[in-house]
């Protein structure tokens, strides 16, 4: 089967607001050190013209970073008579950074930043981006210079087809931060979870950890700091630190560097694989959130693998959050969950069974900030040689994406493994979403995909009409037709209706064995700044 990857024009960049008062800030300091802006006749009175100047100011460089292999604890000697890992894991790291600038080299390296090693070393330049596939043996660093490039995506996909760790575990090389918020995974009977905090940096990073449960905040102790040193990685077990919670939501703060950070969890079920997956970083608390790529099977109310929404409100102060379900028709009722009751520091679930069968987008309107993220459950079939006939299955972490009031949330790109075959949701998020009157939600939003070919080159573009209040899904078989990609970029009008999407990727094998991420947004650019002297004496 061929593989559909979908990318968009990459004429749009955007530097963050963050970063821009970061620069002018040292523009400013600068400046006033060097003097090399001409004075004006502005003392003593404010400013003249002539003391204030616009300079171009180059956006800093920076990596994605990626998360290692997916793999289970390994057994003490002489006990592995029964292995949880039957079968090898086959994992895969794929990198395209699209329209990067002549003479820049995007470049893998190891998390110390060493240029040497496997899987290391400059991405191939094709005519519309640079990438670079391989076998990763541990963590590796995307690096690049953000103002070379309009976007910079990388995946790395674990592929276990047997056994406790069986699934898909896919997740984006991302940005590291000094906050990451993870909403997913638990610690109960069955359940593990692995905390990976990663610093590529070059000075020791202290994380702050808080963790939130059905019950409340989760009292961690001492386990509330960890020290990460300088290109390096440290793994918490978190049925360790935070034990019997069947929902968990983390905040992850770092002071004196940036980290990444994502979750490895796996659920078993007696002796039957119940799932894998990462739970990565999505959307700081905000009044609106989505989840993208919910997909039913016309479970129904009361079925346990039924897709499932958790919210947190992190905050001293509870509230109501409605909810607007958007599937391939429009808007769908949840029978009486379009509200849901937020009490602060719970996580809050609603089962989502019930619906339709389709794939839809759950739109999160709070009147308190939030954070959300949902579960989905896909039924495989027993191994051959399994002593118990009951049907495994693979579980997905959704990272829910906070919908801005500007538009133009489907900025972003996805990489796509190569050999996994996936489609592309999009959803059209109208501007008024009370349940009551979403149904007359008007207008559509028309999104661009392209796709980049294994060499590089545009391999396909693609134009989708998103109707607003409805979720689009472009299938796999749709997209096999339009050529091979390892990588999808999409971009809409700033001035139409916002788009979230995601991208749901499957082994061709055995579809059972899945994941969905969300895109990655773009990549800060160079900007001007408009900075004034200042007068040391004044």
């Amino acid at each position: 089967m061929k593989r559909k990857n979908l990318t968009v024009p990459s004429s749009v960049r955007r530097a963050a607001a963050a970063v821009g008062g970061l620069l002018c800030a040292t523009a400013v300091a600068a400046l006033a050190t060097t003097g090399t802006v001409t004075p004006g006749a502005g003392r003593g009175g404010g400013p003249s013209v002539d003391d204030v100047r616009t300079v171009p100011v180059a956006a800093a460089g920076t990596g994605l970073v990626c998360p290692a292999p997916a793999l289970l604890e390994q057994p003490e000697a002489g006990d592995d008579e029964f292995s949880a890992t039957p079968v090898e894991t086959t994992t895969s790291l794929t990198a395209a950074v699209l329209d990067p600038a002549a003479g820049e080299q995007p470049v893998v390296t190891t998390l110390g930043g060493e240029p040497e090693g496997d899987l290391t070393g400059a991405l191939e330049q094709g005519s519309a981006a640079a990438v670079r596939t391989g076998t990763p043996p541990d963590a590796r660093v995307l690096r690049l210079t953000p103002s070379a490039a309009t976007f910079a995506a990388a995946t790395v996909a674990s592929v276990t087809t047997e056994g406790d760790l069986r699934g898909l575990v896919a997740g984006p090389c991302a940005e590291p931060a000094v906050e990451h918020w993870l909403v997913g995974g638990s610690t109960s009977v069955g359940s593990s979870g692995r905390l990976v905090l990663q610093n590529p940096g070059r000075t020791p990073a202290t994380v702050t950890l808080q963790a939130w449960g059905a019950s409340g905040p989760v009292v961690l102790g001492s386990q509330s700091l960890v020290v990460v040193p300088p290109g390096e990685q440290v793994v918490t077990m978190l049925e360790a630190v935070a034990p019997d919670q069947n929902r968990l939501a983390l905040h992850v703060t770092a002071e004196g560097g940036r980290v990444g950070a994502y979750v490895q969890h796996h659920r078993i079920d007696g002796l039957v694989p119940a799932g894998a997956d990462l739970v990565v970083g999505g959307g700081a608390p905000a009044r609106t959130t989505a989840v993208s790529g919910v997909v039913s099977t016309g479970e129904a109310v009361d079925d346990p693998h039924a897709p499932r929404l958790d919210v947190l409100a992190p905050g001293e102060r509870g509230g109501t959050a409605r909810l607007a379900v958007l599937g391939p028709d429009g808007p769908v009722r949840l029978r009486g969950g379009e509200e849901l009751p937020l009490e602060p520091g719970q996580v809050t679930t609603l089962p989502l069974g019930g619906l339709p069968e389709g794939t839809y987008t759950v739109v999160v309107d709070a009147d308190v900030p939030v954070v959300a993220g949902a579960a989905l459950d896909r039924k495989g079939k027993p191994a051959r040689d399994a002593v118990i006939d009951d049907d495994p299955y693979d579980r997905a972490w959704l990272a829910g994406q906070a919908v801005p009031t500007t538009g133009g949330v489907a900025d972003g790109a996805v990489a796509v493994p190569e050999e996994i075959s996936y489609d592309v949701t999009l959803s059209s998020v109208p501007g008024e979403r009370d349940p009551d009157r979403i149904d007359d939600a008007t207008g559509s939003t028309e999104v661009t995909l392209r796709g980049v070919g294994p060499d590089g080159s545009q391999a396909w573009t693609h134009e989708v009409d998103v109707p607003a209040g409805q979720t689009v899904e472009v299938g796999s078989a749709e997209l096999a037709e339009l050529g091979d990609a390892v990588a999808v970029v999409a971009e809409q009008s700033a001035d139409e209706p916002e788009v979230v999407w995601s991208v749901r990727m499957a082994d061709p094998d055995d579809e059972s064995l899945f994941s969905v991420l969300a895109p990655t947004s773009p990549l800060a650019a160079d900007g001007d700044v408009r900075v004034r002297r200042v007068d040391a004496a004044g």
